[in-house]
């Protein structure tokens, strides 16, 4: 048999590693310690024994209240449904949430991965100096009803329904985590990151609407408008200038444009 060309013997080996597609075990050695079928599994398994090391990385507390038996059959299921794609194993994990959802896994499943994933990409963002307070005195109060944010790259926003946050509170702080408990209604959380901390609290709905259409580039006559919903319209601008506060406080702005 003609020996295959390097690059189709790395495409057959992949193909196998990926998919366990046949052809590549014709020019594997055997002898009698191990046949061609025994050599290609050590690789067919440790292809998936490490990406499912990255998923359990990724999402400790989906893996302590999944259950390790559980964690490894979807993350298997996973990794057949999504090869990594990617040099970088760091986005490998990044459609477990739609994943889960797709699959019909427990639907706290699916929002507590989506839950630490955000979280991951918190910690990751970019870096940059929040407005303080008192940069936003010099503000002309003829200028704030144009006044637009700009908000810090590891900002997300998630809604959810079960208790997600306290889980992934637990787990990391290697604690009993709470069992899955789903609230009577959505609710919105903010996350970010203060120096190397991960941060994240609930918001009431007219927060999470008036930072969902900050963060989207309204101006603050937009976001008075939008929180009027909630407060009487006389009480807009000093309600949504509360919110703004806040949001300082956490460090949650970057930037104030006025023109």
């Amino acid at each position: 048999m003609k020996a295959p060309a390097v690059a189709e013997l790395e495409q057959s080996f992949q193909s196998y590693v990926l998919d366990h597609a046949a052809g590549v075990e014709r020019v594997i050695a055997e002898d009698a310690k191990a046949g061609a079928d025994e050599r290609l599994a050590v690789y067919f398994d440790a292809y998936r024994l490490r990406l499912l090391e990255v998923l359990e990385n990724d999402y400790p507390a989906l893996r302590a209240v999944a259950g390790a038996p559980e964690f490894d059959r979807l993350g298997r299921a996973y990794i057949d449904a999504h090869p990594s794609t990617t040099p970088s194993v760091r986005w490998f994990g990044r459609k477990l949430a739609e994943f889960l959802v797709a699959a019909k896994a427990r639907p706290a499943f699916a929002e507590l991965a989506a839950f630490e994933w955000a979280q991951g990409e918190v910690f990751d963002a970019a870096d940059a100096p929040a407005v303080s307070l008192d940069a936003m005195s010099r503000v002309p109060g003829d200028a704030w009803g144009g006044m637009k944010l700009e908000f810090h790259p590891a900002v997300r926003r998630v809604d959810l329904w079960w208790n997600a946050p306290a889980i992934a509170q637990a787990v990391d702080k290697k604690k009993k985590a709470p069992k899955p408990a789903k609230a009577a209604r959505l609710q919105a959380w903010v996350l970010w990151r203060s120096e190397l901390d991960i941060r994240w609290r609930s918001l009431e709905p007219d927060e999470a609407a008036a930072l969902d259409a900050a963060r989207e580039g309204a101006t603050f006559a937009d976001v008075c408008e939008r929180v009027c919903e909630w407060v009487e319209p006389d009480r807009a601008a000093m309600h949504a200038a509360s919110l703004l506060k806040r949001w300082l406080s956490d460090g949650l702005v970057t930037a104030v444009r006025t023109g």
